[in-house]
């Protein structure tokens, strides 16, 4: 599978998004996920060279590497790429 990057499910920004923290439009989809699981959040907003370009969300993100189904099913999910560990709970 192709590794697919940020600035593939990147939307229109939300007004209401804080830029901080934020992810690359360069960065793997997997260290964006990353990020959203440890700041608790549900969407990110993404950058390139320091300007805001718009924003990702978390089941968009899930989707696009095939875990969004699994989450309906499962209470818990873990990923781990690269080892490192993500547990994604519902």
């Amino acid at each position: 599978m192709e590794k697919l990057k940020v600035k593939d499910i990147t939307l229109l920004m939300d007004e209401n998004l804080s830029i901080r923290p934020s992810v690359s439009v360069e960065d793997k989809i997997m260290d964006a996920i990353e990020v959203m699981l440890k700041n608790d959040l549900d969407r990110i907003a993404v950058t390139s060279k320091d300007k805001i370009l718009g924003m990702i969300k978390l089941k968009d993100a899930l989707k696009v590497i095939g875990l969004e189904d699994d989450l309906k099913k499962k209470a818990a999910k873990i990923i781990i790429r690269h080892g490192r560990k993500i547990i994604i709970e519902q």
